[in-house]
């Protein structure tokens, strides 16, 4: 009997306790009881808005617009579901195409599409005045994010300003295949114009031929480079494959640079070489120049552009550090080698895909 008095003793000091600590914390009481009613409270708004969908279909298929459009406002103003949302606007675009009301029925169905930019209209079940307004309005990828040039290929050629010579020849100068990858982002203006930026590892090889004191001697040049294009890119046609141009400019920094030489004496045809030479003292850390390119972009579908395109660099800069000229006394005695002065440039044949990353609903302007 005693025990049992006792417990119900403590159980009145324990509530009266916990009460105590409530009290004193009411805003933490508040916030707590708020965060957990929170997903009951969401949960029943998306019920009522998805009834409200449901209700309105039926209302819509019985001929009943004002009604069904008067059903489905307070779901499009307060539900935080995208289902839901674009749904809702479908319907209501529906309804107010019904009525003839075209402004309404436009800003509904552009409603929709910032909810479900990826929306395709079905041929089958949709009403063609829906399909028509749907296929009219302008959706572009805003941001987009790739990879460019799995494989791509570059072919260097040189232009050389100022010749030098540890003695009386001329050298031949011979384009080499090299590659290129990278990522490229992208933001588009409008549905034609864009403006594009990179970050490619690119790899540029040329060789130099020449002949003197009997020697017939050649170089490998190898360049390795962290390349940043920026562009402006005009996008034509409104299909699936659409051809685009581009123009801008692009900056190199030189990550390395070595050279491959081999002579040899033709009398006896005795050899020597000297391979992976390092040539960074000798060459420019930075260069600049301009790009031009054609190519064909394909929406493989809403979310996933593919591309070919076709480039050409021009350089600008002279690679060559004039101050490190004759820093190599070996190849100037072993292969009467000097730099010439010279800029290159590449034609690229690049292809990747893009990853769109959000969209932009070109909404029609009214008077």
């Amino acid at each position: 009997m005693y025990s049992f008095v006792i417990r119900k003793q403590l159980g009145v000091i324990k509530k009266f306790k916990t009460l105590r600590i409530m009290t004193k914390k009411p805003i933490i009481t508040a916030l707590l009881c708020l965060l957990m009613a929170m997903p009951v409270f969401k949960a029943s708004a998306q019920e009522n808005c998805g009834g409200a969908i449901v209700n309105a279909t039926a209302l819509y298929e019985q001929g009943k617009l004002r009604e069904a459009i008067d059903a489905l406002v307070p779901c499009v103003t307060h539900s935080l579901d995208r289902t839901n949302l674009w749904q809702g606007y479908k319907i209501l675009a529906l309804s107010y195409l019904a009525l003839n009301d075209q402004k309404d029925a436009r800003t509904a169905a552009e409603n929709m599409l910032e909810q479900y930019p990826q929306y395709v209209p079905s041929l089958l079940k949709d009403p063609k005045d829906f399909i028509d307004l749907v296929n009219s309005i302008t959706v572009i990828p805003k941001f987009s994010l790739g990879l460019a040039g799995a494989g791509g290929i570059n072919n260097t050629y040189v232009d050389v300003t100022q010749q030098y010579n540890a003695s009386d020849f001329n050298k031949n100068y011979t384009s080499k295949i090299g590659a290129q990858f990278g990522i490229v982002g992208g933001f588009n203006i409008s549905r034609e114009l864009s403006v594009g930026a990179e970050l490619n590892a690119s790899f540029k090889n040329y060789s130099i031929n020449y002949s003197t004191n009997d020697f017939n001697i050649t170089d490998n040049e190898h360049l390795s480079f962290l390349e940043v294009p920026l562009y402006v890119t005009y996008t034509y046609g409104k299909g699936i494959i659409r051809p685009f141009v581009r123009l801008g400019a692009y900056g190199d920094y030189l990550l390395s640079a070595s050279s491959d030489f081999s002579a040899t004496y033709q009398p006896d045809k005795t050899s020597y070489s000297d391979n992976g030479v390092n040539s960074n003292n000798r060459r420019n850390s930075t260069n600049f120049g301009l790009l031009g390119g054609i190519g064909l972009n394909w929406k493989a579908n809403p979310a996933l552009q593919v591309f070919v395109e076709f480039r050409y660099a021009y350089g600008l800069t002279n690679i060559v550090n004039d101050a490190n000229r004759y820093s190599d006394q070996n190849l100037i005695f072993n292969y009467f080698y000097l730099d010439d002065d010279l800029k290159i440039s590449n034609s690229l044949f690049t292809f990747g895909a893009l990853l769109n990353l959000n969209y932009k609903v070109i909404r029609q302007k009214w008077n």
